[in-house]
This record gives structure tokens, C-alpha cells and sequence, in this order.
């Protein structure tokens, strides 16, 4: 609900620590989440760090349960010289619709779930932004 400051990193360093994998066993399964792909979209002190993450859970090379993917989306800042990040997910509805629209093709609703509405809003966000370079490059 809140932010999280890690210790001393800058924002490259902590784009590396929100993407970096893990896995853990359990004793009954191997547990392994990787992101797939991920994207920053923002300024120099802020912006919104979006990634599609898996996760899978084997036994001795056999899935046991269904693979999950979902959508990721990291708010960060700066905020007097450390970085911080506050983490939502898709089925959250983050009021942030920068998401990529490829992003939708590596997490299908009717495979993974997701939130139609969220995405929804996003696809006109892009159509918005997609007409307004359109504007703007007929002024120019």
C-alpha cells in the first residue's frame, strides 16, 4: 500500500532488482517467476515501470499447477536523492494506462485473466495519444 525505499540504489539499479527472477522449492514444487519483458515509461524523477511476469510451478520437470502470467506496474520515484517504488498489478485497475499494448498479447484474458476494463481504458489512451502526434504533425 505504501512506498518502498531499498537502501542507496539509483534507478537503473532498481529497474534491475523489480526484473530480476526467482525461484524457490518448496519441497513439493519449484516455484520460478520470471519476467518475460519489461519497460520504463516517465522522466528523470518519476515515471511507471511496466513488466509481464510468469510463474511456473514444477515438480522434477512436471508442471503440477496452471502457468500464471500477469501484468506488472511499478510506480518509482526519486525523492530526495533514493528511489522508491510502489508495485501493482493489473487486476488491481492501476490508474496508470501508459502499458504497452504488446503487453495484452503476452497475457490473454481468456487464458490468464486480467482486467477488461483496465485494458480497455489503455488501448483509448494510446488511440488518444496516436491522434494528438497526428494533430500536432499536421501543425507543424
Amino acid at each position: 500500500m505504501g512506498w518502498t525505499y531499498p537502501h542507496n540504489v539509483n534507478r537503473k539499479q532498481l529497474i534491475a532488482q523489480r526484473v530480476e527472477g526467482w525461484e524457490r522449492d518448496t519441497g513439493e514444487m519449484l516455484v520460478k517467476s520470471t519476467c518475460l519483458k519489461h519497460c520504463y515509461r516517465g522522466g528523470v524523477f518519476s515515471g511507471v515501470l511496466w513488466s509481464v511476469w510468469e510463474r511456473t510451478f514444477t515438480n522434477n520437470g512436471v508442471e503440477v499447477q496452471p502457468t500464471e502470467r500477469w501484468i506488472q506496474c511499478d510506480l518509482l520515484r526519486c525523492d530526495q536523492g533514493s528511489w522508491g517504488y510502489k508495485d501493482m498489478e493489473e487486476s488491481m485497475f492501476p490508474y496508470y494506462f501508459s502499458c504497452p499494448l504488446g503487453y495484452f498479447s503476452e497475457v490473454p484474458i481468456d487464458r490468464y485473466g486480467g482486467n477488461e476494463e483496465w485494458r480497455a481504458i489503455v488501448v483509448e489512451h494510446h488511440r488518444r495519444q496516436a491522434e494528438k502526434r497526428k494533430c500536432r504533425a499536421i501543425i507543424i
